[in-house]
């Protein structure tokens, strides 16, 4: 396998990210950018479900492409149980015949590496460790996971048990050529300060945050919500690599109704590092390609009116 120099990218090192002065960082160009299909927007369940509207994975790479994506994502929870090389080189073939590249592998919902139980955590790195290995086998350029989604101790015990499951499993990702991104996946890590800090607290040069515009629930039964996403997404900037662009639903001008993109773009636009946008249409209104389309022309508006 080809390994990346995606690391050593001037545009996605964070070495050093910890001195950015957001405030004073002036807006860029975001040409760069690339705009990903993640599977969640075509396939809504797991591996040979019986949702009559999803398609095969083997047949993602495909679709995406003929809805003028050049990038996909892909989720672990869409591949087969019992994953077999076969299955690899048939997915890899299929990625190489649609001519489009793998971005980011969705990781995630089988066990949390910030765990304070020492044998949960390292069952659940073992398990994640495998999918980096999946991820580095089908040239993806990073792996998401998510960390604490459940508040059960203190924000600061919960920060030391994931300072040492995210260093672990950065480690391994960078020992296979792989970004580890954390995204902001409710609970602690609905909190931008301590997202921050689990930053901060491991300071290795493979490791961001994947910002996802809705997912800011901090507490459950009743619910708390962090109170400004735009602001969440102000202070998580300068470690956003990638993120999840959710839509729903388009008024006539195909603006999405519940997120101002352009505020969220613009804020993005000073970001250091910020690669990747994941097309992650969840809506039920209109078909899941039509959304995932209008999704796409939505970025691209938005990335050259900034």
């Amino acid at each position: 396998m080809k390994r990346r120099s995606f690391l050593n990218s001037g545009a996605l090192g964070i070495l050093g990210i910890s001195s950015f002065n957001f405030n004073n960082s002036p807006y860029k160009n975001l040409d760069h950018v690339k705009i990903s299909l993640t599977p969640w927007s075509i396939i809504r369940s797991g591996y040979e479900s019986n949702d009559p509207l999803d398609i095969k994975l083997l047949e993602f790479p495909g679709v995406a492409k003929s809805l003028g994506f050049d990038y996909i994502d892909l989720e672990m929870g869409h591949f087969p149980t019992k994953l077999k090389t076969s299955y690899i080189n048939k997915l890899n073939k299929s990625i190489d015949l649609a001519r489009v590249k793998s971005a980011v592998m969705l990781t995630g919902g089988s066990g949390d590496i910030g765990d304070k139980d020492l044998s949960k955590r390292k069952k659940a790195l073992e398990i994640y460790k495998y999918w980096i290995d999946v991820a580095a086998d089908l040239n993806c350029r990073a792996v998401r996971n998510v960390c604490g989604e459940y508040i059960t101790i203190s924000h600061d015990e919960k920060l030391k048990y994931a300072i040492e499951g995210v260093g672990e499993l950065a480690n391994y990702a960078k020992s296979k050529g792989i970004i580890l991104l954390i995204e902001n996946h409710n609970g602690y890590s609905s909190y931008p300060i301590w997202m921050i800090s689990l930053m901060e607290g491991i300071k290795i040069d493979n490791l961001g945050i994947l910002g996802d515009f809705t997912n800011w629930t901090l507490k459950r039964n009743p619910d708390i919500f962090y109170p400004d996403p735009y602001k969440g997404f102000e202070l998580l900037s300068p470690y956003i690599m990638a993120i999840s662009a959710k839509s729903e639903k388009f008024d006539s001008e195909g603006n999405e109704t519940t997120t101002d993109y352009k505020r969220m773009f613009k804020i993005l636009s000073k970001s250091p590092n910020f690669i990747f946008a994941g097309v992650e249409f969840f809506g039920n209104g209109i078909s899941r390609n039509r959304g995932a389309l209008l999704t796409r022309k939505l970025i691209e508006k938005t990335l050259k009116s900034i």
